[in-house]
């Protein structure tokens, strides 16, 4: 063997030595970090709730998950019912987003439609889906509906994002848009539509679920019930715990696909161009004016078009103007807006509580993870399997730790404010100016002046992006909490409006929640619009 040859062998085995210990690197850190959760849970257990029958110790759980065979059929009900929805629900989010690109003067108005989805808490509608359609049905859609805005949304950034030298190649070539939507805009969006469709998979596993929990006799939601009302704890844990592993199992599949499926972009240019000149004063405001009018025009004729095709009896489907004359007409009409009013104003202050404690801890964590590559590495990969989380399996569980009051609510609500918020300032903290950065450290400036002065400035618009995603998270968690703990707020009175056949009532609570959800989201979108311009400026 020639010298030459076994330094050649020697390069390879250092290579796979490298990559090796890079791996176990990459690995070691999450690990660590998941060993400490398990272990507090364990000191949780054993001392602060021994005997408390509020969290049970793992070696409980563990044995009455293999005792009770995984929930093997449970399981299966889920996924079926989970699957369905995911498959309808991103089938119409990327068709909505096609038909945005192909024809663009529909993208306002369709958008809008889409956002009505995502702002009407999907825990909120369960009892009418269940009402209006078979169970089976009614969860299928409830799974559907939690992923379509999200993946409507993940796939027009992707699309829209295309490499701008490819898309003018095919326009000066003559290529149709459906030609550059299938050619150039499919492929470079595959890392996007991904990202959102591992979200949506955990959410669709959530929408059945809620079906499951509220109405039904198969299933890990059912049996959750089951569980809680033979106050069986450590069964609770162990469903909650196995339908998080199943989502967090989803999102890491289908992420890992994503990264199969993309591809390298040779290009440095996107499609994304400077936005145009907008229109001032009198025209700017009458063209936005009109394609608000023409976006609730659109939602009027779709639920009316709903109604009519469902077929349901209108004793339980209401239409636009039974709602409007339930809260106008009648000598008990002062009544019925005020407890719309008493409910609304119930559910935005549990909103705000949950909005507050899942920015504030969001904003420690990031601190803490900018300044610490191992705190990062230990705890960011545990963090982002919170969004696999099903919130209704959890919020039982909760309510027995914190009671059914204050923290209750300050947990669930924040929890899904909390994600969202970190990923994305985390994200802007990191891309901080480097000029802004050695500007302080010429300055001697210490890095926590620093962090205040100058990085939290420029997060400041991501903060507001992030609000925009969050906020009506934690209305819909506020709601949830509501139907299932406290009783009490817009979600209470949508949960005993289906008990006593109230469905004027019904109807009228989810109006009300999704405007004022709707009307929240586009005041801060603008908001966040303001204050991008103006730190670009």
């Amino acid at each position: 063997m020639t010298t030459s040859t076994m330094s050649l062998g020697a390069s390879a085995r250092e290579r796979r030595g490298l990559r090796l210990s890079n791996g176990i690197r990459r690995w070691a850190a999450p690990v660590a970090g998941l060993a400490v959760l398990l272990l507090a849970w364990e000191v949780v257990a054993r001392t602060v709730a021994a005997g408390k029958f509020i969290v049970p110790t793992i070696p409980d759980v563990i044995a009455t998950m293999t005792a009770d065979g995984f929930y093997a059929s449970g399981v299966a009900t889920t996924l079926w019912e989970a699957g369905r929805g995911f498959f309808w629900g991103n089938l119409a989010a990327l068709a909505v987003a096609a038909i945005c690109l192909l024809v663009p003067p529909l993208k306002a108005v369709l958008t809008r439609l889409a956002l009505a989805t995502y702002c009407t808490p999907t825990i909120a509608i369960a009892p009418l889906l269940i009402v209006l359609f078979s169970p089976d049905d009614a969860k299928v859609t409830m799974a559907g509906l939690s992923v379509f805005f999200p993946t409507l949304l993940g796939a027009l950034v992707g699309l829209e994002g295309g490499p701008k030298s490819a898309l003018e190649f095919v326009h000066v070539s003559g290529g149709s848009r459906a030609f550059a939507l299938l050619r150039v805009r499919v492929r470079a969006a595959v890392p996007e539509i991904a990202a959102a469709l591992s979200l949506a998979a955990p959410a669709a596993v959530v929408g059945a679920m809620i079906g499951e929990y509220l109405g039904g006799d198969q299933g890990l939601g059912v049996v959750l019930v089951q569980a809680q009302q033979s106050l069986n704890v450590a069964r609770a844990w162990a469903v909650a715990i196995e339908a998080t592993a199943i989502s967090t199992f989803a999102y890491l599949v289908i992420g890992a696909l994503a990264r199969r499926l993309a591809y390298t972009v040779t290009s440095t240019d996107l499609a994304v161009s400077a936005p145009a000149a907008r229109a001032k004063g009198v025209r700017q405001v009458g063209l936005g004016a009109v394609r608000l009018i023409a976006s609730f025009a659109a939602i009027l004729l779709l639920w009316y078009g709903l109604v009519a095709l469902s077929g349901v009896d209108d004793y339980i489907a209401k239409t636009p103007l039974d709602v409007w004359t339930y809260l106008t007409a009648g000598p008990d009409a002062g009544a019925h807006r005020d407890v719309i009013g008493a409910g609304l104003l119930k559910t935005l202050g549990d909103a705000s509580v949950g909005y507050a404690a899942g920015t504030i801890a969001a904003l420690v964590v990031a601190v803490l993870f900018l300044n610490s590559s191992l705190i990062e590495g230990m705890f960011l990969p545990v963090v982002m399997t919170i969004r696999a989380v099903p919130l209704v399996a959890m919020t039982p569980l909760i309510a027995l730790v914190f009671g059914r009051g204050f923290m209750t609510v300050a947990v669930l609500a924040g929890a899904v404010t909390f994600v969202p918020t970190l990923v994305i300032v985390l994200a802007a903290l990191r891309a901080t100016p480097k000029p802004a950065i050695e500007l302080m450290q010429v300055y001697a400036v210490g890095r926590i002046r620093s962090l205040f002065t100058v990085r939290l400035a420029y997060a400041i618009p991501a903060l507001a992006a992030s609000a925009r995603i969050a906020i009506p998270g934690s209305i819909l968690g506020a709601v949830l909490v509501e139907i299932l703990v406290t009783g009490d707020g817009i979600g209470y009175t949508v949960a005993t409006s289906i008990g006593s056949s109230e469905y004027a009532l019904l109807w009228t609570a989810l109006v009300a929640v999704s405007v004022v959800t709707a009307l929240i989201y586009m005041v801060l979108s603008r908001i966040e619009a303001a204050l991008v311009n103006r730190i670009t400026q």
